[in-house]
């Protein structure tokens, strides 16, 4: 059934701010694993510190960027591989109603997963993951003064920054609203059954 030109723009639209509506739902869960990865981390601090009657040593606050900067895109990784190679959509597609499939209608595969989510992915480089784990290494920076962590540093906010970019101008080019990481990895998003 082909739809006449207005309503196929119409839910060409609707299709993209589902899409949004989705990465900001998954957004809010990112900030939910962070927030509960920071306050273990400084629950941890704390608990080494004998309750903040000593001062931290470097590597208990090492410990602390660590976990933050390191654990949440781990965990959040591993939690959206998880879902997305099992089920097929993230949290915020879910709740958005839209499911990911390779081209050819097949279920995703977990190699296709990884393909997709480590693609500049606005999933994996978001604005937020600029702060949750670019803060920890400016962090260490400070202390080290590395240039191997500088440039690690300079890596994270470059490809945070602009994946968002690269996605939303991609998907808006596209006829499809696929994302440059769609294409790569032969996916296409669908309404949920």
């Amino acid at each position: 059934m082909t739809l006449p030109r207005t309503a196929e723009r119409e839910a060409g639209a609707t299709h993209l701010r589902a899409r949004i509506g989705g990465y900001a739902v998954d957004m809010v869960i990112f900030a939910a694993i962070t927030m509960l990865l920071t306050v273990l981390a400084g629950f941890i601090l704390l608990a080494s510190t004998s309750w903040a009657e000593n001062d931290p040593s470097d590597p208990q606050i090492y410990t602390f960027l660590a976990t933050v900067g390191v654990g949440v895109p781990l965990i959040w990784s591993a939690l959206n591989i998880a879902l997305l190679t099992t089920r097929g959509q993230t949290g915020g597609q879910y709740v958005a109603g839209l499911k990911l499939l390779l081209e050819g209608g097949a279920a995703l595969r977990p190699r296709d997963v990884a393909v997709w989510w480590f693609c500049f992915n606005p999933l994996l480089f978001s604005w937020p993951m600029t702060m949750v784990a670019g803060f920890p290494l400016l962090g260490v920076i400070s202390i080290l003064a590395s240039r191997l962590v500088f440039v690690l540093f300079g890596v994270i906010v470059t490809l945070c920054v602009a994946s968002p970019l690269i996605a939303l101008i991609s998907a808006s080019m596209d006829r499809n609203h696929r994302a440059l990481h769609d294409r790569v990895a032969r996916v296409v998003t669908v309404p949920a059954e």
